[in-house]
């Protein structure tokens, strides 16, 4: 896929997830409740976008001509070696991957606690500011 057309795809899903996200954030503000199906909507939404993440990630290894890991959190590794992120960052990654296996490996274990934390502190925007930014 080039480029300028990955990034307007990505625009695009970035759009979408922010809407499903901020709509619930403004809900747990006020503390209104959800269904299971909304809490599982949030999550996917989630999930959707840090999944994004990593596979942006791994295209700004390849234009970089770098060896691409199998590991998202030794892709993130090269990205602050390759200074195309910063140590604060790579420790934002780290927990962003661990919150990302634990929806997809254990997923009986998601905390709707932590969930709702991220959501409601607007944890997600730094995922959508990485997505954003252009290559």
């Amino acid at each position: 896929m080039k480029i300028a057309l990955y990034q307007a795809e990505t625009e695009k899903m970035c759009r979408l997830h922010q809407k499903i996200l901020d709509e619930a954030r403004d809900r747990l503000n006020i503390a209104e409740t959800f269904s299971e199906m909304e809490k599982q909507g949030i999550i996917h939404s989630l999930q959707v976008i840090i999944e994004n993440s990593i596979r942006k990630a791994k295209h700004l290894l390849k234009i970089k001509a770098q060896d691409v890991p199998v590991s998202a959190y030794d892709v993130f590794q090269v990205l602050e070696q390759e200074k195309i992120i910063n140590s604060e960052e790579q420790k934002q990654w780290k927990k962003i991957i661990g919150f990302r296996n634990t929806v997809v490996h254990e997923y009986m274990n998601v905390s709707e606690k932590i969930v709702f934390y991220l959501v409601s502190e607007q944890k997600y925007k730094f995922i959508l500011d990485f997505l954003r930014k252009p290559f």
